[in-house]
């Protein structure tokens, strides 16, 4: 195409060709306020992920108990239908890997009460 053919309009009227020196007071180039706004939400973009990743990592290490092993809840139901004695039922629940047993109560003595003198 010739350039002839479309000139360049000139707002000044002379010459076919309009230079432009200066756009903004940059030459062209975003301002400093211009980087400072997308250097902070640059910032607030990466916190935001940084904690969306944090948030996700936590709730899935979180300490969660384990739940109890289908053999220990087979156990404590044959307890509960009284198939097992209680101290057959202690061993074989130490022996999964369960919570110790308690500490074995001492035998309550009962007495009668002692004759008072008159």
């Amino acid at each position: 195409m010739d350039s002839d053919q479309f000139p360049m309009p000139s707002p000044r009227g002379g010459g076919g060709q309009m230079f432009v020196e200066h756009v903004g007071s940059a030459g062209g180039w975003p301002d400093g306020l211009s980087w400072v706004m997308f250097a902070l939400l640059l910032l607030l973009f990466l916190i935001a992920v940084a904690s969306l990743a944090l948030a996700l990592y936590d709730r899935s290490h979180r300490g969660v108990a384990p739940a109890p092993s289908s053999a220990l809840g087979e156990l404590e139901l044959r307890y509960a239908r009284g198939e097992l004695g209680r101290d057959e039922y202690l061993q074989r629940r130490a022996d999964l890997g369960g919570a110790p047993a308690p500490p074995s109560e001492a035998p309550t003595v009962v007495a009668p009460p002692e004759p008072q003198p008159t």
